[in-house]
């Protein structure tokens, strides 16, 4: 096989990855954990059995690298808003407002909400999500370091202050399942602002 050949099979791998991950997303959204199937993946995906179950043998292969995308998309694209923060691109306010938006609308939380709630009957599930869960929480925390000092690191430190945001978030997108009040989350958003404002502020490069 040539280097042009084998860089073209190298391509359509990835794009035929690339596919079933993204269709691992999607059924989780609209069909759950429970009812997400490696046929459904496929079928989704538009590729075959064979071609899904050589490069993903099972659903848990599937589910365990769609997470690994997931998290890793969100991570980078948290990155990508506290770089613009800390060059004074982008406002304290506008910062929280852009990561409270990709909690709410993007697909990596309602996502991996359904394979963590699976996870807490299923010890397989739960074996492998934890190492991604904590790499995830590491990427978080190394994002809150370079971007925000505390006040006063013996009351409330950064890390803290802003792993609290993360959770209070997560909370806040649950509860949007039932309640669709934009105000009602507005509100919240402008307290909770305010409250980590008295705690940390933005660290400023250059």
């Amino acid at each position: 096989m040539t280097i042009t050949e084998r860089r073209t099979q190298d391509q359509r791998s990835a794009k035929t990855r690339r596919l079933l991950l993204q269709a691992t997303i999607e059924s989780l959204m609209d069909v759950g954990y429970a009812n997400t199937s490696t046929a459904g993946i496929a079928k989704r995906a538009g590729v075959s059995r064979g071609a899904q179950t050589h490069h993903y043998p099972g659903k848990m292969d599937l589910i365990v690298a769609a997470t690994e995308e997931m998290f890793a998309n969100f991570a980078n694209a948290l990155e990508a808003l506290a770089t613009e923060l800390r060059a004074g691109r982008l406002s304290y306010d506008a910062f929280f407002d852009a990561v409270w938006d990709g909690v709410r609308h993007g697909d990596w939380f309602y996502s991996s909400l359904e394979i963590i709630v699976a996870a807490r009957g299923d010890e397989e599930l739960r074996r492998h999500l934890a190492p991604l869960i904590l790499d995830l929480h590491e990427r978080f925390e190394g994002t809150w370091s370079r971007s925000f000092v505390a006040v006063d690191a013996d009351v409330v430190s950064s890390r803290v202050a802003l792993n609290l945001v993360m959770n209070v978030f997560r909370g806040m997108a649950v509860q949007a399942v039932l309640r669709r009040d934009d105000a009602y989350f507005h509100e919240m958003l402008g307290a909770l602002k305010a409250i980590i404002a008295v705690h940390v502020r933005p660290v400023k490069s250059g």
